[in-house]
């Protein structure tokens, strides 16, 4: 007898291949998957089950079902059903396409990205023309960092027909954004909104990418209609009619407006599953807040960060940027989120974690040693914890029990190179160089581009006499100092600086310095300065990068194991795209303010351009105030300065990122305004 033929639901047909069965068998099998299939169809997935596993029991093994029975199980939340019914499915009947689609998507859930990778992939070969089968294979490449096959993957989705259009779109930005292709990217998302207008995610992706585009209030206003989508306002009560009507209504009220689903949002974030979570809608309300501070709009700000902690109390960089906003604005509770996570949950770390980074950054050591034994209370085994108590009792001169706790966190990160770093500083700190050179080449050797780690190695050479610290820092060498002319249309630097500081003034929203960075005394500018769309701001960009280009040029070749002189480009011009920026500020300092003397970790080449300065900072400055030092490190180790530098407007002092380098404080009612930035080899 030939396999049985029976129609399951409407337009499809299915053979029973599993056994041969007689024709009254086929009728009660087909029927209860009929039964099925209407079950599910009316959102009934305990009756859809119920039927499909009662035909199983008459014809046991058959594919079709066994797929809907993993189907109905994945709609339930149960995956290891779900598995186990598609791979049965497969080992009855290999050639379906469709359910090693599904077995890939469960298995890319699950953390399996090489099994849904090898799935996804046969049913590719089984259906070369799979849209959402290259589509989510795409996918999974893209969580697994493999960028350049994802973009693949996606353009052979792209290229056929039908599939999630929207969504596949909205990968494609991210790819393009992940490449550094913004402008792509968010064409890439205007695309996908022409197609799904009403995406609440397609928005707010739109505003992350125009903030990165420093195109902020455009970013304000796309956050701020992805949230009118995803948190519509509550209707109205209907006021009740003053009398029934005489006669019913011509026609039928209009149905209300159909509220946008969570759903696709969280997909679209999260890339997760369908499911929306407290994080992802939380994220919204985050990089709202990240738009307004853009703007200058802190108090907005702090109020978008609040309703992003509303949704999600442990939203760490909602806390993290929150308390650090709050700081700026001058907020004497500016840890007032963190302390209250840290009572209302007393067995998480997070909150304590947090304030005792933020509090060590403040320079308030006592307080930052509590929050940070606090954290290790919680969680005694986080090296980081022991690491930042290690640092603050240093900073108190509790030399022995800031080198144990040191020595805890290496013991449980042994190659963390921040760690050996942290532990070098501390060594230095304790009179005990050798070993804190021994420390420093730990942590070089670790993360040989650190630039922290080597300023630490220079440290220790220097107090110990090796002849390797003017090897490395030496100043006369590799400080390079250029005045810069005046850019087009000016018709010197005077009058350039004076346009450009009204310019850069506009951009300082803040009422105090950031808690975590080097000034005192000031205020610093937020995102990277040479995105903003400032046209003086782009002038002297480019005349920068002649003078960072003829730096480049002019340093020596040959040294590999230099931290400075190993990552020269062979072309250093800007046509061979050698260097880049990769960072870029604007500092104001007010009466008494000054930078701490520090090293730009993950730089190559700093700097400092002067756009205006007090009349007491100049050449005649009593004790140099106002002026550049380099070589005097952050700790009391009775080293000096090895060179000063005295600023003048329109000047550009580049130094290698690893050179310790602060400001001595100046005493003056104007301001000292200046520009910073990191460049490194492209």
């Amino acid at each position: 007898m030939a396999p049985a033929k029976t129609r399951i639901g409407p337009g499809r047909e299915t053979t029973i291949r599993a056994a041969m069965v007689d024709r009254h068998t086929a009728a009660l099998f087909a029927e209860r998957m009929r039964e099925g299939a209407a079950a599910r169809q009316r959102g009934d997935i305990a009756a859809a089950t119920h039927n499909v596993e009662a035909a199983l029991a008459l014809v046991p093994g058959q594919p079709e079902a066994l797929r809907w029975l993993g189907e109905l199980a994945r709609a339930r939340g149960d995956e290891a059903v779900a598995e186990s019914a598609w791979r049965r499915s497969l080992a009855a009947h290999e050639a379906q396409p469709a359910v090693w689609n599904n077995l890939g998507n469960l298995l890319a859930r699950t953390g399996r990205e090489e099994a849904a990778l090898a799935a996804l992939t046969r049913a590719i070969t089984l259906e070369p023309r799979y849209t959402e089968a290259h589509y989510n294979l795409a996918r999974v490449l893209h969580r697994a960092g493999r960028g350049s096959e994802a973009a693949t993957a996606l353009q052979a989705a792209l290229a056929l027909p039908g599939g999630p259009r929207a969504a596949m779109l909205q990968l494609a930005a991210r790819l393009q954004e992940n490449a550094g292709h913004l402008a792509e990217a968010l064409a890439a998302l205007d695309a996908a909104l022409e197609i799904a207008p009403r995406k609440p995610a397609l928005h707010h992706n739109r505003g992350v990418l125009l903030h990165r585009l420093a195109r902020h209030a455009e970013a304000v206003a796309a956050h701020e209609q992805a949230l009118a989508l995803e948190f519509p306002p509550a209707p109205l009560p209907a006021s009740p009619p003053a009398s029934p009507p005489a006669s019913p209504p011509a026609s039928p009220p209009a149905s209300p407006p159909a509220l946008p689903s969570a759903l696709p949002f969280a997909q679209a974030l999260t890339e997760r599953g369908a499911e929306a979570t407290g994080a992802a809608r939380a994220d919204m309300h985050y990089n709202h807040a990240n738009a307004l501070q853009a703007l200058g709009r802190g108090d907005e700000a702090r109020a978008a960060y609040r309703r992003a902690l509303a949704v999600d109390a442990r939203h760490t960089l909602a806390l993290y940027d929150l308390a650090r906003l709050r700081w700026r604005l001058g907020d004497d509770d500016f840890d007032e989120e963190l302390r209250a996570l840290e009572a209302a949950d007393p067995a998480s770390p997070l909150g304590p974690g947090l304030r005792g980074h933020l509090l060590a950054r403040a320079e308030r050591h006592a307080e930052a040693g509590a929050a940070f034994a606090e954290a290790l209370r919680r969680e005694p085994g986080a090296a980081g914890f022991h690491d930042g108590l290690g640092r603050v009792l240093s900073r108190q001169g509790r030399h022995a029990e800031a080198l144990a706790a040191h020595e805890r966190a290496l013991a449980l990160a042994p190659a963390d190179g921040d760690l050996h770093a942290h532990h070098a500083a501390a060594l230095l700190a304790a009179g005990r160089a050798r070993e804190a050179l021994t420390a420093a080449e730990h942590a070089c050797t670790l993360a040989p581009l650190d630039q922290h780690a080597w300023a630490q190695r220079g440290l220790a050479w220097r107090l110990l006499g090796d002849a390797r610290d003017t090897w490395l820092n030496d100043v006369q060498r590799f400080v390079a100092v250029h005045d810069l002319e005046a850019p087009a249309g000016f018709a010197d630097m005077a009058a350039f600086n004076a346009a450009l500081a009204e310019e850069l003034r506009a951009l300082h929203h803040d009422r105090r310095e950031p808690v975590d960075q080097t000034l005192r005394r000031g205020t610093q500018t937020l995102g990277n300065l040479f995105e903003q769309q400032a046209p003086l701001v782009q002038a002297l960009k480019a005349r920068i990068a002649e003078a960072v280009t003829k730096t480049i040029a002019a340093l020596p070749a040959g040294e590999a194991a230099h931290p400075l002189l190993g990552r020269r480009p062979a072309q250093a011009g800007p046509q061979a795209a050698a260097w880049r920026f990769s960072d870029s500020w604007s500092s104001r300092l007010a009466r008494g303010g000054f930078h701490t003397d520090h090293v730009h970790p993950h730089g190559w080449l700093s700097s400092a351009y002067y756009v205006s300065l007090p009349p007491s900072v100049g050449h005649d400055a009593p004790g140099q105030a106002g002026w550049i030092r380099f070589g005097q490190p952050d700790r009391e180790l009775g080293l000096a300065p090895t060179l000063q530098v005295a600023p003048r407007v329109g000047r550009l002092v580049l130094f290698p990122s690893y050179l310790w380098h602060g400001t001595v404080p100046f005493d003056d009612e104007a301001e000292r305004l200046t520009i910073a930035f990191d460049v490194v080899p492209a």
